[in-house]
């Protein structure tokens, strides 16, 4: 069995990254290795070129992305096609929305719980793989989302949240609360067409659109509590154009993942799972946010690829 920690410097202002890589020199070896980082999707490379060489020599590999949910992200896009390999986590970044849906978060950062999972069968679990892809002229691009992907208010949070970042003082779940009220008081939505498995469900306006596979976002808000990880569905939730004032009222019940308990909000969501999704902007292109990355492309086609991964679950 061969471990490598794969370790983003960058991750949670870097402090958290700092600590894992010092923590982990107790337990380097030959079986053991820590890699860091240097550039945008270097995880994925290095994920990819990690399990190659083990399934070259015929080992299984437990590779762990040390960071936010965009370096889980593309850690697993690396493993995606390697079956000897499994996909561990370590949440040292601002939001770790992803972790949050597994049984117990916190036993993600007990290194010693890490190891001894990841070599018990009763702690690996198949979950689910968003696939999508979109068109640049002629070609066709392709990427994959584990947590999700939010376009609208959501995502124009998390946008603006990012850049509130850079700010001092301003970080995590802060920074995305922050954004929150930015963005109520320009209560920018989004104009979509939208399919599920082929049948158009909504034309026109809306506050926001969310193709889920987990249930958190921005850092602790659970907008999709009914996603599971590995029920082979897209967890699709749409918000109709709704006032200023109702979206300050539900705000608090959406963060907590209790949208669906206020009386008549009925009216202005659609709630549903499907396979297949399209989302295709009626003006130009759209804005949008996937595991924390920032895209901005035309019609994008989601779908779902069930039990595509392996997890290491503490």
């Amino acid at each position: 069995m061969k471990y490598a920690f794969i370790v983003n410097p960058a991750s949670g202002n870097g402090k958290g990254a700092t600590r894992v890589r010092e923590e982990l020199k107790a337990y380097e070896t030959d079986n053991l290795r820590i890699y860091c980082t240097e550039g945008e999707q270097d995880a994925t490379v290095l994920a990819d070129s990690i399990a190659a060489a083990a399934e070259k020599e015929g080992e299984t590999v437990n590779v762990f992305a040390c960071g936010g949910d965009g370096t889980i992200q593309e850690i697993a896009k690396g493993l995606l096609n390697h079956p000897n390999a499994r996909l561990g986590i370590v949440p040292v970044g601002s939001g770790n929305d992803y972790v949050r849906c597994f049984n117990h978060p916190e036993h993600f950062m007990n290194m010693e719980l890490q190891l001894k999972a990841g070599e018990r069968e009763e702690c690996l679990r198949k979950v689910d793989v968003l696939e999508y892809t979109w068109r640049e002229g002629e070609q066709e691009m392709k990427d994959y989302a584990i947590n999700g992907i939010n376009i609208g208010f959501d995502g124009n949070t998390a946008i603006l949240a990012h850049d509130l970042k850079e700010l001092p003082l301003v970080h995590g779940t802060g920074s995305y609360l922050l954004a929150v009220l930015v963005n109520l008081v320009k209560k920018k939505g989004t104009d979509l067409q939208v399919f599920a498995d082929g049948k158009e469900i909504h034309n026109g306006p809306l506050m926001l659109a969310t193709a889920a596979n987990g249930r958190f976002c921005g850092g602790g808000v659970e907008s999709c509590p009914h996603a599971l990880l590995d029920n082979g569905k897209i967890e699709l939730l749409l918000v109709r154009n709704i006032t200023r004032r109702y979206l300050m009222r539900v705000f608090p019940a959406f963060k907590a993942g209790r949208l669906e308990t206020i009386s008549g909000v009925d009216k202005y969501i659609i709630p549903m799972r499907a396979e297949e999704v399209i989302l295709k902007p009626n003006q130009g292109r759209m804005k949008y946010v996937a595991d924390g990355e920032i895209r901005e492309t035309g019609e994008i086609k989601v779908r779902v690829l069930p039990g595509a991964l392996t997890v290491i679950e503490p």
